[in-house]
């Protein structure tokens, strides 16, 4: 049997009080008809049993497969308000720490220009020399928002700079200057003829973001998304915060992973919170609370390829080869922490894995394999 939790306590020691004061009363006020006091005194009598958490043998099963085979992080799995699995596998502890969300970061980045979008401030298939005209890469100016939200910008690779991240760099968190700087730095490709994963297509839209509204990326976040979405323990990485050694750390390489300014990921990376944090904002997402129905079906239709805007989208046939199941995807990684979050905006299934091994591949799901597959598969089978 499942320990009880606090809820299920109150609530027994409730039952048990009233209980007790009713055979009191009835003592008092039931003496004239023994047979009815009978009665309800085998009503009293009746013991409580608590609610318990439901269990699923097929999740725990999957999960303890996962952790057979090393992994180390976290995995939640739930479906709308019932969470079936959280559980921090190979390193205890994990449940109460911190995480960097890296580019789930780029998710809540997309909601919060499809809330422009929505506002009639910002348009989709805009050119950015609409909203930034003096942007000073004049190439750059051609790509539009749609582009820059589906890695067809062609704009430099801040890649291409490998310490730019790094701790010692001391680039601080100003997006204005990393979109201004090496953000406009030369294009890899024409805006539209290719696709070409890259962090600055998202400095560019925080920057972008801050100069529409005139407030600060931080902000935006704790009021269009933390706030509604219930995300009381997320935050963003800025300069003036210390690295925290309570948040989550991983390895990369099979050594400890390399001090990273987390802060200079900005609107691409910078977010994080907990595993209950990344829930609420999966779950908001799902009901409403960011975006309007017409605006979520715009963010998550994809191309031919699966890409969408801020997120990947297919069908999952691990459950089911002729009624696959539609998985809305956003991965993240840096350095030694990778986040994998799948969400059924039908069902409100939502997995998450956090892992603390940098090398580990979580990009297989769409292929029913790789380490998300089987819960997965186990989730959508939970009846």
């Amino acid at each position: 049997m499942l320990p009880m939790t606090d809820f299920s306590m109150t609530v027994f020691s409730s039952v048990s009080l009233l209980r007790q004061t009713l055979q009191q009363r009835l003592w008092r006020s039931t003496g004239r008809s023994p047979m009815l006091l009978a009665w309800l005194l085998m009503l009293c009598s009746i013991p409580f049993q608590p609610l318990q958490a439901k269990e699923n043998s097929a999740l725990e099963t999957a999960a303890s497969q996962l952790e057979q085979s090393g992994f180390r992080g976290m995995v939640l799995a739930a479906r709308g308000d019932h969470v079936y699995l959280q559980k921090s596998l190979g390193t205890a502890g994990n449940l109460k720490r911190p995480f960097r969300f890296a580019s789930v970061t780029k998710q809540m980045t997309a909601i919060l220009v499809m809330q422009e979008v929505e506002a009639g401030r910002l348009q989709l298939d805009a050119p950015l020399a609409n909203y930034w005209p003096d942007y000073p890469n004049p190439a750059a100016r051609k790509a539009t928002l749609r582009q820059l939200l589906m890695h067809y910008s062609g704009l430099f690779n801040e890649n291409a700079a490998p310490t730019f991240h790094m701790l010692n760099a001391n680039n601080g968190d100003n997006m204005q200057a990393f979109a201004s700087g090496i953000c406009a730095g030369p294009m890899n490709s024409a805006p539209g003829s290719r696709f070409d994963y890259n962090n600055c297509d998202y400095l560019v839209l925080g920057a972008l973001l801050e100069k529409i509204t005139r407030q600060p990326f931080v902000q935006l976040l704790e009021q269009r998304i933390f706030k509604p979405a219930g995300m009381n323990s997320a935050g963003l990485y800025q300069a003036a915060m210390p690295d925290n050694p309570a948040h989550l750390h991983g390895t990369l390489g099979g050594q400890p992973e390399p001090e990273v300014n987390l802060a200079s990921y900005g609107a691409a990376g910078s977010t994080y919170g907990m595993l209950g944090d990344l829930l609420a904002f999966d779950r908001a997402l799902i009901r409403g609370k960011l975006l309007s129905t017409a605006s979520r079906a715009e963010m998550t239709r994809p191309n031919a390829t699966g890409g969408a805007l801020g997120v990947w989208v297919y069908p999952f046939k691990g459950a089911s080869e002729t009624n696959p199941t539609v998985i809305v995807e956003r991965q993240g990684w840096i350095a030694g922490v990778r986040i994998l979050n799948l969400v059924d905006l039908q069902t409100e299934n939502i997995l998450i894995l956090v892992s603390t091994n940098g090398d580990l591949d979580l990009t297989q799901t769409w292929a029913n394999q790789g380490p998300a597959a089987p819960l997965l598969k186990a989730l959508i089978e939970t009846r």
